[in-house]
Parts: structure tokens; sequence; C-alpha cells
């Protein structure tokens, strides 16, 4: 069985030859597609759209209730993170992939892959429907000004091939990137230069996000990093949790649903944690969408619908 840790390990795996000639083709249209390995979901207006392994793109219009499988999908490579803008939807996986939607997840191309380089990217966010930063393994950093239509491949350093896992843009303006072995960059032009910041937790950091006056940064073993002077300094918020932390939602300006493995649950806001009570099915989650009172749970077993206490 697939575990979320694939999503933080994605630039460790080889693709054999066979493979990168079989991930070229379009993805298939599976039965039990919505009980699949899923990795990012997303909200698209009143829709939401998540993605998962063998290119698997499915959209909901009852608010998570029920999914349908998106077909003519051109890649079946692992989509590793889902993001929007108004009606514009990007995924991003394997294979240094990058499909585009104009039409809230309805209809799909291929905008860019290069399985060659064997770099899985994990992570983009857009500003705009027009300027994007796509994100991934060994500091691969993607820029466009134009939706996607043309590509600047880059690195976030020259020196630091560190893989980078998420993005966002603070409350300060600043872009945010949380990566692993004890990093994080940020960047305070938009994108043309990055700094790299050293951690007071040696380890990966796999999610980052914007609240109200503060960045907060979650990963590896549980640990939880905030920020409120712009990434200068960062304090530990203190979990007797020891399972990895792979994806989150704003609930509000403030506060943050936190997911992760072994079913792990964390609301966190202004400094303290709160789990989240709900039946445990012991599963992985790799993210969620909170959508009004409800959430929406996507992991190594599709998805799982669960109320908010706020």
């Amino acid at each position: 069985m697939y575990k979320m840790i694939l999503k933080v390990s994605l630039g460790l795996m080889l693709l054999s030859a066979s493979w990168v000639v079989y991930s070229q083709q379009p993805a298939e249209i599976m039965p039990l597609a919505d009980k699949a390995l899923t990795l990012s979901i997303t909200k698209v207006g009143t829709s939401l759209v998540m993605v998962g392994e063998r290119g698997h793109v499915l959209k909901s219009k009852d608010e998570g209730k029920s999914w349908h499988q998106i077909e003519n999908i051109p890649v079946n490579v692992t989509l590793t993170k889902v993001v929007s803008y108004n009606n514009h939807v990007w995924a991003v996986g394997h294979d240094a992939t990058i499909i585009h939607s104009n039409d809230g997840g309805d209809t799909w191309e291929l905008q860019f892959n290069d399985a060659d380089r064997e770099v899985p990217f994990l992570s983009a966010y857009f500003d705009s429907e027009t300027d994007g930063i796509v994100i991934g393994a060994y500091g691969s950093i993607m820029y466009t000004e134009d939706g996607g239509e043309t590509w600047d491949d880059s690195l976030i350093d020259d020196e630091l091939d560190y893989h980078l896992n998420d993005i966002t843009k603070g409350y300060d303006g600043n872009y945010y990137i949380a990566a692993e072995a004890g990093y994080a960059f940020k960047s305070e032009d938009q994108g043309e230069s990055w700094q790299a910041i050293e951690l007071p937790y040696m380890g990966s950091m796999f999610g980052v996000v914007s609240l109200s006056d503060e960045i907060v940064l979650f990963g590896l073993r549980g640990n939880i990093l905030t920020s409120k002077d712009h990434g200068e300094t960062w304090e530990e918020v203190y979990t007797d949790i020891l399972n990895n932390l792979f994806g989150s939602s704003k609930i509000s300006e403030d506060s943050v649903l936190i997911v992760g493995a072994n079913g792990t649950r964390l609301i966190y806001q202004k400094g303290s944690l709160k789990i989240m009570e709900a039946e445990d099915t012991g599963d992985d989650y790799s993210d969620v969408v909170v959508n009004g009172n409800d959430a929406v749970l996507v992991g190594e077993t599709g998805y799982i619908n669960l109320p908010i206490e706020k």
C-alpha cells in the first residue's frame, strides 16, 4: 500500500526507462479512482478538485460528497499538488510535469514535461491567472508570467540542492518555501532572488501557510515552527505528536487545520494546538481543504469528509 511518505520522498525515486515511456501516456479512467492514493485538493469556485496517482484528476460539485474522474488527462504520472486562481487550475507532479485547466478543472492541457531529468515537481503558487511559481526536488524552481504558456527553468540556489516541498505568499508580501534538511527559503522581491533560512529544527518541513500575522511551517515528526518577524526568527510549537505533518487549509485568518500521518488532525491558532476529534481510520492524510463547517481530507485511501469544531 502506498503511504503518504511518498509525498516527501518523491524526489528520491528514480524512474526506469520503461516507466518513462509509459508515463507519457494519458491517464486511464478507473472505477475506484476516488479510493486511490490522493495527494492534493483545492477549491475552484464552488467546486473541489483533487489529484493523485496515475494522473488521476477528480472533481466534486457537491462539496466533496461525491466525485467524478476527469477524462483525457494528458499524463498518467503521479500528480503531487493542485492549485487554482479563479477558474484556472494547475497540477504538478512526477517527470517535471505541469498540466493546466482554464475551465475549472473540466478539461486539461499539458504545459510542461521533462521525464529525462527524473525530477518531480512538488508544489506551486499562483498570484494571478498569469504569474506563478512551481517548485520541486533538488532545488528546482520554475516561473511563468503568461499562465504557463512559457516557463523559465532555474535553481533556487547554486549550492543548496535540497527538495523544495511547499510554497506560499505571506501576509507580508514575501514568498516562503518549506524545504528539507532544516532549511526554508524567503523572497522579498517576488521571486527574483531567494534567501536561505536555517531553521532551529534540522529536519524537513513539508508545508507552509500564512496566517494574519505569522508564517507557520510544519513537517517531519510533528514539528511546527512559527515566525512573526518575516522569517528572521522562528519559535518551536510544542506537540507530543511524532507523526509527519503533510498538508493544511486555513479555517480563518488566524487558524489552520493541519493533517498528516496515522490520521493526525491538528488545529493551530495563535500558538496553541487542538486535536480535531473524529473517528480515527488510521489513514495517512496528505492534504485537506476547509469548506465552511466541514473539511475534506485526502490521502492513501481517497477522501473523507469531517465536521470542524471551530
